[in-house]
């Protein structure tokens, strides 16, 4: 199958009363030539396309909510042909299962506020995202690093994440 991949720095969307505030005032979309486009135009173009990445300033709220709007556009449009999932790095990849469990409704949204470590602006800008997949019954994939690996990575080099090195501190723990 192919499938719908919304990667981003980040993926935000404001509340849904705030999608009526979507206003083609505040924002301007181009082609990769830099030529005007339209959000319609590039809904279209997903026909053609297996995989969208999407990036944005973490605190731009027009932007979170223009990727809103293009995966609710490919949720509605393709979520009956082809399989779409949501990807995003907000959430750890250690804690995939936390969100696979969440979205079966294996566990409550309290429990799974508390065991996802989610970004302190998860309520306003993903739930929605996340509550969308959940009732389409659509993946959602943890797509970041967990925060260890990252520190051992920012304090040691790629090295740092090499069996031996790992070896060696779980060894030096004991």
């Amino acid at each position: 199958m192919i499938a719908y991949s919304f990667l981003a720095t980040a993926i935000f969307f404001l509340a849904s009363t705030a999608m009526a505030q979507l206003n083609q005032e505040h924002f301007r979309v181009f082609t990769g030539a830099g030529d005007a486009s339209s959000l319609s135009a590039i809904i279209d173009r997903f026909d053609n396309i297996d995989v969208i990445f999407l990036g944005e300033f973490h605190d731009d709220s027009i932007a979170h909510q223009l990727q809103a709007e293009l995966f609710r556009a490919a949720v509605e449009r393709y979520d009956s042909k082809r399989r779409v999932t949501l990807s995003l790095e907000m959430f750890e990849r250690d804690v995939q299962i936390v969100v696979n469990e969440y979205l079966a409704g294996l566990i409550t949204e309290n429990h799974f506020m508390l065991s996802s470590r989610p970004w302190g602006n998860y309520k306003t800008d993903y739930r929605p995202l996340v509550e969308l997949a959940k009732e389409k019954k659509l993946e959602v994939v943890a797509a970041n690093a967990p925060r260890r690996y990252v520190n051992m990575v920012s304090r040691g080099g790629r090295e740092a994440l090499s069996s031996d090195a790992l070896h060696t501190s779980f060894r030096s723990a004991e």
